[in-house]
């Protein structure tokens, strides 16, 4: 093991599930690499507080307790770079700088890969680069392949939540995950003629069929906007969607707790929410198949050997292709997991052997 203290950013749970997959990924890459002992989770910056926009930066008066850390290395994590990424953490990753601490960003991507936030990052790095960064998705690399000293193609840490988290069985038999967050949840139908379905498809030996509302296509192409009409819709009248589709129990994961309004998160029946990341994990690792418009939701069913089918035009699904589920927009896939095995432990070995 390599002797140096390491802390990594945790948080932001609460609001997006997703990030606590890559944070306990990189608990356990980060634990391989330097010892149990010498890695740290610290509370990402206030100014990703709820509701707060991060680009204005951290909250006046907060405790900035990154600058005071008695480490060697910080670590970034996920899609960190973008407009955010200057006002929260220039100040912090400087004083650092001038303690003789060094930073990494692993498990890295961009929400989106705009010229101009691409030309922030670059200028940034050449006054204070990244000692390492891997990368989650192959247009990372491309585009920061000449910017820093150290990096490598690597696949999002969510991938390694099965090594450091093992699910439990249950009694519910098979299960499907159902996770809609950008747009209400679509009638599914199994081994049932109907008409008007947008999306059919063969699963398991069943044929599955999916009506979606009006709106819904537009919903899944857009982030914050559509957020907001999901919430605003939450008090209307719910309809009915069943506990069971033929042979599946159905549950219901939704990935936000905070702001948590009731008859938005607990709108249909076998509904799950929750702070904290293991029982979603437990939930995707026992399900048969995940739909979702989550990316993260379908990383880990992935991770666990299970099928997933993602409902989500976003730059952010190349984290699923980067591991070979190149038609998970297509239809339910699963993916090769002697590959993503072997690609772990490439990353892996490939942080050990560096100079630290």
């Amino acid at each position: 093991m390599i002797n140096k203290k390491v802390a990594y950013i945790g948080g932001c749970w609460s609001t997006n599930i997703g990030n606590a997959f890559f944070n306990l990924g990189a608990d356990y890459v980060l634990k391989q690499v330097f010892g149990d002992e010498n890695v740290y989770m610290v509370a990402d910056h206030s100014a990703f507080a709820p509701l707060r926009k991060a680009t204005k930066g951290n909250i006046p008066l907060s405790l900035n307790y990154w600058k005071h850390l008695d480490v060697d290395y910080v670590v970034l994590l996920g899609p960190i770079l973008g407009k955010q990424f200057l006002p929260v953490w220039k100040d912090t990753l400087d004083t650092l700088k001038q303690r003789g601490i060094r930073y990494m960003i692993l498990s890295a991507g961009m929400m989106k890969y705009t010229d101009e936030d691409i030309a922030e990052a670059k200028a940034y790095f050449k006054e204070n680069p990244p000692y390492v960064i891997t990368t989650r998705d192959r247009t990372m690399y491309e585009t920061f392949k000449d910017s820093v000293p150290n990096i490598y193609d690597g696949v999002c840490f969510s991938f390694f939540v099965p090594d450091y988290y093992k699910p439990v069985g249950t009694d519910l038999g098979k299960t499907i995950a159902i996770n809609f967050d950008k747009i209400d949840e679509p009638f599914i139908y199994i081994d049932e003629p109907h008409n008007n379905c947008k999306v059919e498809f063969d699963f398991e030996k069943h044929h599955f069929g999916m009506q979606f509302k009006r709106l819904s296509k537009i919903g899944l192409r857009t982030d914050r906007f559509t957020d907001a009409l999901v919430y605003a819709a939450s008090p209307l009248p719910r309809g009915k969607r069943p506990e069971k589709i033929g042979e599946y129990t159905v549950i219901r994961p939704d990935h936000r707790y905070n702001p948590l309004f009731i008859r938005k998160v607990y709108r249909y029946p076998n509904s799950f929410c929750s702070d904290i990341p293991h029982t979603y994990a437990n939930i995707y690792a026992n399900a048969s198949l995940t739909i979702s418009d989550r990316v993260h939701a379908c990383a880990l069913t992935l991770a666990y050997g299970n099928s997933a089918f993602l409902f989500a035009k976003t730059g952010r699904s190349e984290l699923l292709t980067r591991v070979g589920a190149d038609k998970i927009n297509e239809q339910p896939v699963k993916i090769d997991l002697d590959y993503l095995k072997t690609e772990k432990l490439k990353l892996v070995n490939w942080l050990k052997n560096l100079e630290y």
